[in-house]
């Protein structure tokens, strides 16, 4: 098997050996495409996914410097969603926070951005905010996810700043 096709079945296995196995060979493949914004992302998610966020962060960064346009547009909110989160999880709060909330703004129709807006705005101690992205979220889902509840969630939180009212302190 080619290089480039051991590449492509190691990189889509659900399996962390495998993952461990395509670092090497994308290594040595940016050397020589080191403009390539895909194999950037698919090193970034090998790392990420094995728990190697240390490493995936540049690699992340890399992708984000050449354009996230160049991936595949499919891809581009996974790489957000990687991106924020390991920022998120090496602590680089302020970084996630302002990565995540651009995607929001661009892809305002993907609700796992929010999520991950949210996990991060709450990292940071801000829980007003992330529980408004969070409700967000939720607001921005379809088909029918909570058992017939639907309607009634998105009523409530459209309604949440003003129902139920708190009673009043005597």
């Amino acid at each position: 098997m080619e290089t480039a096709e051991s590449i492509q079945v190691l990189k889509e296995s659900r399996s962390e050996d495998d993952r461990k196995t395509c670092i090497p060979l994308l290594q040595e493949y940016l050397k020589t495409h080191p403009s390539d914004a895909v194999a950037w992302y698919d090193l970034a998610c090998c790392f990420d996914f094995i728990g190697l966020e240390i490493e995936a962060e540049p690699c992340y960064k890399k992708t984000f410097d050449l354009g996230y346009e160049n991936l595949p547009e499919d891809k581009q909110p996974g790489f957000f969603v990687g991106y924020g989160s390991t920022l998120r999880n090496n602590l680089k709060l302020s970084e996630s926070i302002e990565v995540l909330q651009n995607a929001v703004d661009e892809l305002p129709n993907y609700p796992a951005l929010d999520v991950f807006l949210a996990l991060t705005l709450y990292t940071q101690g801000d829980f007003k905010n992330a529980s408004e992205k969070l409700f967000g979220a939720v607001a921005k889902l379809e088909g029918k996810p909570f058992d017939g509840y639907e309607k009634a969630i998105k009523w409530y939180v459209d309604n949440r700043q003003t129902h139920p009212k708190a009673p009043e302190t005597r």
